[in-house]
């Protein structure tokens, strides 16, 4: 993917007093086209930036960023414990990993699950101090020991954030705002986000940052009820945040050893939510647990297991669906 810097191409041909005119008829690229790059309606082809760039003694690698990636940023989301939502977000993030994108996870939840399934210890560098201090997530990167991922961790201090919130200026626009320079940056493909189990005003923030959300659930019957409470949260940001969408509702830790209980939920969800459904489900399995007792992701500890291929086969519709 590229990324022409169109804004600061229009502000140099400005600084320099020159029209869109007179730069067509010295650079022989035409007046329309040169409309279109200024507007960010067209990228165009390379030679005709490097004809502009000549002309208005430029570097082009000033403007011109071809290794620019139009990051998303996903999130996980309810208000219900044990739904799934970590393990979710470190298995799309592992499997988005394998196909070769650059991923960012941040860990959203003082509880540090996240965090510890990708091996990583406290650090003063996390996200809650992030929001505190309101400062530029791109200095609260780590890197992972796993390949393409990189980490803002949590810290157990986060169980306070929600009230020091409450006294910001602007309290619903802090996380869009610290995240949107990494966003900028251009290097992640995907910023997937865990959140904690509340519909709190940190998480509030973490969805009016974000692109999508994902929705894990549970097919038992206390985790239906919570989900209309989960779509209407997220309806309520829409008007801070007019392009959130939500990607879809996981079927996660769907346990065919109660069958009874679980298809009489699926029929449940598939009857309410079936056009926000994904396909694939995740099934409870053993190995996930052992994996976060040896602080593993699950396709890194058991790669060629059920439940591994199964995130691999979600992550894909996920694919599809958020882009």
């Amino acid at each position: 993917m590229v990324k022409l810097d169109y804004e600061r191409l229009k502000a140099i041909r400005l600084e320099q007093d020159i029209t869109q005119k007179e730069l067509a008829q010295s650079t022989g690229v035409s007046l329309s086209t040169i409309k279109q790059i200024e507007t960010g309606r067209s990228s165009t082809d390379l030679e005709n930036i490097q004809k502009l760039c000549t002309y208005l003694d430029v570097d082009i690698n000033e403007i011109y960023h071809p290794d620019y990636h139009d990051t998303k940023v996903l999130c996980m989301l309810n208000n219900k414990g044990g739904c799934g939502k970590t393990s979710l977000c470190g298995g799309i993030a592992t499997s988005m990993a394998e196909l070769g994108l650059r991923i960012l996870v941040i860990d959203g939840d003082g509880q540090r699950n996240l965090s510890s399934s990708f091996d990583m210890p406290r650090s003063e560098k996390n996200f809650g101090a992030a929001v505190l201090a309101e400062q530029d997530l791109n200095g609260y990167i780590q890197p992972t020991k796993f390949e393409n991922i990189d980490i803002i961790v949590a810290d157990v201090s986060m169980g306070t954030l929600d009230m020091a919130l409450f006294t910001k200026i602007s309290r619903e626009n802090i996380v869009r705002s610290i995240l949107r320079p990494v966003v900028e940056r251009g290097y992640y493909d995907y910023i997937l986000i865990d959140t904690n189990p509340n519909l709190s005003l940190l998480n509030f923030n973490i969805v009016n940052a974000s692109n999508y959300v994902l929705i894990p659930a549970q097919p038992a019957s206390f985790d239906l009820d919570g989900l209309a409470v989960v779509l209407q949260f997220v309806d309520g940001i829409k008007p801070y945040n007019p392009t959130l969408q939500v990607g879809g509702i996981i079927i996660n830790r769907y346990d065919a050893r109660n069958r009874l209980i679980t298809e009489a939920a699926m029929d449940q969800l598939r009857e309410s939510y079936s056009a926000l459904l994904f396909e694939q489900i995740i099934r409870v399995d053993s190995r996930l647990q052992n994996a976060q007792w040896e602080n593993r992701p699950v396709l890194d500890y058991a790669g060629s297991a059920r439940i591994s291929k199964e995130y691999r086969a979600l992550t894909k519709e996920i694919l599809k669906r958020c882009v």
